[in-house]
């Protein structure tokens, strides 16, 4: 069963990746913003994310460390429109020695809700290699750090339930 969804006001004290207008080149047919938009938009701070663990895209174009996303799980909430303003915050769950598991919610500042939420589970990869490796031991601490902090907000992350981490070295608590 999925949690109660937060309210904006929570949601407002998450890490702030990304703040943008919807450009009208965003919309489709249907008059709202297209599936593959929100993707693009949650990839794009996923990678603010990353950089404030020392996994940006930076990183990885030297060379890595790096980080691939596996598995998601997008839930829409509220039509977003063109000329709307959106935010996405980010909040991390759990990790392993070689995966993490976090969230995004995309708020529609012009409409004041909830939009959607956007669910990972990443995994730590050895560009060389093309393999999965266990998280380099500063970036962990970082992870560990953040997840601390979320562990002990006030509102459960309404996960979708099918995905997260095995063998979880740190875990957030949901529903």
């Amino acid at each position: 069963m999925t949690p109660d969804l937060p309210r904006v006001e929570q949601v407002h004290a998450l890490p702030h990746h990304l703040t943008m207008t919807v450009p009208q080149d965003f919309t489709d047919a249907n008059g709202h913003m297209n599936i593959a938009r929100y993707l693009e938009v949650h990839s794009t701070a996923g990678w603010v994310a990353y950089a404030a663990w020392g996994l940006g895209e930076d990183v990885a174009l030297r060379g890595g460390p790096a980080s691939f996303d596996a598995e998601h799980h997008l839930r829409y909430l509220h039509e977003v429109g063109a000329g709307d303003e959106i935010a996405v915050y980010g909040r991390v769950l759990a990790r392993s020695p070689r995966a993490l598991h976090y969230m995004q919610f995309l708020v529609d500042r012009t409409t004041g809700v909830l939009a959607n939420t956007f669910e990972t589970v990443s995994l730590s990869i050895d560009l060389a290699q093309r393999r999965t490796v266990d998280y380099p031991a500063e970036i962990a601490a970082r992870l560990d750090a953040e997840i601390a902090v979320h562990a002990a907000l006030d509102w459960a992350a309404p996960v979708c339930g099918a995905m997260g981490v095995r063998g979880s070295v740190t875990n957030a608590p949901s529903a």
